[in-house]
């Protein structure tokens, strides 16, 4: 008869250590960041220093002119870059819908066409969008419609990845039953594939659009129209003080924005 005291002792959990290859790694990046930084010729002593002697930019950061938020042509610019933002997000979102499911085995069943499809993904997701707005700035001259361009593709490639990696993790019995059922291509394709995805695609066309509304402020510096195009202008004059009043003016709207688009995409989740 086993009593208490014959009893073997619990075994205890063992306390989670380092493991080797954590140490390794952690060794490696401080390693490859010290020769990355003595490259590129890193120094904290020249960053303080110009930033504590007279700065201009500095300067009219801390006097800003609030007057860019009541002013006509900020105004009027903005609006512009909220045109684009809409517009290259509604194009380039729609067609990168077709352009995921035709990525996909079950999408398309033709081998070539599929891997054409992938590679001209590959393509444009590889060109970041402000490398689109000069090309564009170049083939179809200064204004809107070079940054209208560059985003409907920049749209197109984040919209296209961000489905293409959520196809990958449907369920396949809806496709198999749709299958069985007769159902042709775009019948399966409509009927099972998409209602799985939908919450999902809907949740990156927001995102996208915070995207895009940040990006056209960048692709306005290069001539592709939006609020960048002024505060470029501003920044060529040395102006800092109407420039800084304009970005703040710019980040209050896209905060706004970003608060709008999180709530509607956690209640699309």
């Amino acid at each position: 008869m086993t009593t208490l005291d014959d009893a073997p002792p619990p075994v205890l959990p063992a306390k989670p250590g380092v493991s080797t290859f954590a140490v390794g790694g952690a060794l490696i990046a401080a390693a490859l960041t010290i020769v990355t930084a003595r490259s590129v010729g890193f120094s904290l002593s020249e960053i303080i220093t110009n930033f504590t002697r007279k700065n201009s930019p500095a300067e009219g950061l801390l006097h800003p002119d609030w007057g860019q938020i009541w002013s006509r042509r900020s105004r009027t610019a903005f609006i512009e870059t909220l045109q684009l933002a809409v517009i290259g997000t509604a194009i380039g979102a729609t067609s990168a819908l077709p352009l995921a499911l035709w990525s996909t085995t079950f999408g398309n069943p033709n081998r070539w066409l599929r891997m054409l499809v992938r590679s001209c993904n590959n393509v444009i997701r590889s060109i970041p969008d402000l490398l689109w707005a000069l090309l564009f700035v170049t083939a179809v001259g200064i204004g809107a419609l070079s940054g209208l361009l560059a985003l409907f593709f920049f749209s197109l490639a984040v919209t296209t990845k961000l489905t293409s990696d959520t196809l990958d993790g449907i369920d396949m019995g809806p496709i198999e039953a749709a299958n069985a059922s007769g159902a042709s291509l775009t019948q399966m394709l409509r009927t099972a594939v998409v209602p799985q995805i939908l919450p999902s695609y809907t949740s990156f066309v927001l995102y996208n659009f915070e995207l895009n509304l940040r990006a056209s402020a960048v692709l306005g510096l290069v001539g592709a129209g939006g609020i960048g195009q002024r505060i470029e202008f501003f920044r060529g004059a040395g102006r800092w003080e109407e420039l800084w009043g304009l970005v703040f003016m710019f980040f209050l709207v896209v905060f706004i924005v970003e608060r709008i688009s999180v709530t509607l995409r956690r209640r699309l989740i």
